[in-house]
């Protein structure tokens, strides 16, 4: 989650763009190459957050250091990384937006035009060790859970339903999504013609 997504979330701003995903893209990139995410909001205590559980501290943390934008390169893994991804990486977790790479950019960034050394990443076998394939699948279903919960506070909004737009956090079936019922709407239009 993006710092300008963190900050609509916590009612610090009020819009974002796609920028926002080539914020992600960084993140992804971490996991993909280190098997961690660059952002931990772990408490110190057994709240469960390791197990997938609510925690409003762990995620109050997990907040501050996105917004923060720190992140480290440096533990053995890392050593194996080149160069150009650690630079691509860090051009894309820049916290001001307007700072980070466009994507024609990162189209265009010397790691991602095949210049990477010829080298076998551990990746596999870090993504087992780290259980991050578990997190990953659970790091999408809570963003996919959470784009569902923007989504609807953005209807309700559209809708004038003003009194609930505090972030009410509930989350409306899949089948009530904008994505679900335009590919509805587009599905019918096929059937007619």
């Amino acid at each position: 989650m993006a710092p300008e997504v963190v900050e609509v979330f916590t009612d610090e701003a009020s819009f974002y763009d796609k920028r926002c995903d080539l914020w992600s893209l960084g993140v992804i990139l971490y996991i993909l190459l280190s098997g961690s995410p660059p952002f931990s909001g772990y408490c110190g205590t057994d709240c469960g957050w390791e197990r997938g559980e609510s925690c409003r501290a762990c995620q109050n943390n997990l907040f501050e250091r996105i917004q923060e934008g720190k992140y480290e390169c440096r533990d053995g893994v890392w050593a194996q990384i080149s160069a150009d991804a650690k630079d691509l990486i860090s051009r894309l977790l820049v916290r001001d937006a307007t700072l980070r790479l466009s994507a024609a950019q990162v189209l265009q960034h010397h790691w991602v035009q095949g210049n990477a050394p010829e080298r076998v990443l551990p990746t596999p076998r870090v993504l087992q060790r780290n259980w991050s394939t578990k997190d990953l699948t659970q790091f999408a279903a809570e963003a996919i859970a959470f784009n569902r919960q923007l989504s609807q506070q953005e209807e309700e909004e559209e809708q004038g339903d003003f009194g609930s737009v505090v972030c009410s956090m509930r989350l409306s079936p899949p089948s009530n999504s904008r994505l679900a019922r335009r590919r509805a709407q587009s599905q019918a239009l096929r059937n007619n013609s």
